[in-house]
């Protein structure tokens, strides 16, 4: 068994199990405490969360109480893009494995960010501060408000000309139609190491009609799509330093790819790999910790490298990932039998949960031969789910009207 290590993000799930695949005893801090991050992790840690992430002074508190010196060091997702102090607070007591605070700082900073891109010459949906008119030239344009160190999509909005003021790091874009795509990758701070093309997709309601609703991995773009995908990586790493895992979001349009933002952290796409075969977390802590560069033969960065990937994305199964939100107060029963493909579910519940309208209730999974039937299989399972829980909620109700 290696080290211990500390493994900090909303949904600590998908790197906890890769993590413990890899040989570590892991020690989990999380939003959701579900029953596969307790079973995979030695210890599991809850702390609340709002739309700026973790609270900071439970999360502290936590790891104050933490033997922090059986650590071979420190691996986090999401929930400290718009708090980079609280990350640095964190690296000052642990090593972190994965960018520093001052590179999520600059690279969740909208106007550090988007001056980047222009200098780089990487192509993205066009951003302003102020919302444009829809003059005769731009009649059909719609535009987004975003906040640039928001996660999983739930900041995002239609533009009104309605709006508040922009708040600090808010801005508008143009939305583009398109795929959704996004590149898994490891960094090394000037070269990159491709880890799969992933499409992925939004579970809209009301409140949030542009969260986030699962991906699929190896799906099928065109050599010129994973090429522009890579130079924009290659170009972000060398100017932000970027290490270990992290993931580039992107809409394809008509064969042009138009960056959206880099995930400087470990990211849900994780998920959709097979760790035992790719070594990930074992990689990440290596580049991390070492400063170890990628291996030159791994970066395939030339056409016959790239035709070789498509061969290899083309023969491996995708896997897939959905989560399964509630659209309305719902309670989940003790009783309640899970498929095994299911993740992120209740923990041993002794009575009856309320998750309410809007919150994750869990994940789907999917694996198949290529990203389409992948997904085919996902939603029919979804479907399951939900039948499951419509099933249980009525069951319930009866029960508790009779009683």
């Amino acid at each position: 068994m290696k080290k211990s290590i500390l493994i900090i993000a909303l949904s600590a799930r998908p790197f906890v199990v890769a993590a413990v695949k890899s040989g570590y005893a892991v020690i989990a801090i999380d939003a959701f405490a579900d029953k596969q991050t307790i079973e995979s992790a030695k210890k599991n840690y809850v702390v609340s969360f709002d739309e700026q992430g973790f609270n900071a002074d439970e999360l502290l508190k936590v790891i104050t109480q933490l033997d922090l010196s059986q650590f071979v060091g420190c691996i986090y997702g999401s929930g400290f893009e718009a708090q980079p102090g609280l990350l640095q607070k964190i690296a000052d007591a642990v090593l972190l494995l994965g960018n520093t605070a001052n590179t999520v700082r600059a690279i969740k900073h909208a106007t550090q960010f988007f001056s980047a891109l222009r200098q780089l010459n990487i192509a993205h949906p066009a951003v302003f501060d102020v919302l444009p008119d829809n003059d005769e030239k731009n009649r059909s344009a719609v535009y987004l408000k975003k906040f640039a160190a928001g996660s999983g999509g739930a900041h995002i909005r239609l533009a009104s000309v309605n709006d508040a003021k922009l708040l600090e790091n808010e801005y508008y874009q143009q939305q583009l139609s398109g795929q959704s795509v996004s590149l898994l990758f490891l960094a090394d701070g000037y070269k990159i190491e491709v880890v799969g093309f992933n499409e992925q997709w939004s579970s809209p309601c009301d409140a949030m009609p542009f969260r986030y609703g699962g991906a699929v991995s190896q799906v099928a773009l065109s050599n010129s799509v994973q090429q522009q995908l890579i130079e924009a990586a290659e170009k972000l790493t060398v100017r932000f330093g970027l290490l270990g895992l992290n993931s580039l979001d992107a809409i394809v349009q008509d064969d042009k790819v138009y960056v959206l933002e880099v995930n400087p952290r470990l990211s849900a796409t994780v998920d959709l790999y097979d760790h035992t075969a790719t070594n990930l977390i074992d990689r990440h802590v290596q580049v991390c910790s070492n400063r170890a560069s990628l291996s030159q033969e791994n970066l395939g960065d030339n056409c016959h490298a790239q035709q070789s990937r498509t061969q290899q994305s083309q023969a491996q199964q995708s896997r897939a990932h959905a989560i399964v939100y509630a659209t309305f107060d719902i309670e989940i029963v003790p009783s309640t039998e899970w498929p095994s493909w299911v993740m992120d579910t209740p923990f041993n519940l002794s009575e009856t949960k309320k998750i309410l309208a809007g919150n994750p209730i869990c994940t789907v999974t999917a694996y198949d031969d290529g990203a389409e039937a992948a997904k085919q299989l996902l939603y029919a399972r979804v479907d399951v789910v939900q039948n499951l829980l419509k099933i249980n909620t009525s069951s319930h109700n009866k029960k508790v009207n009779n009683s």
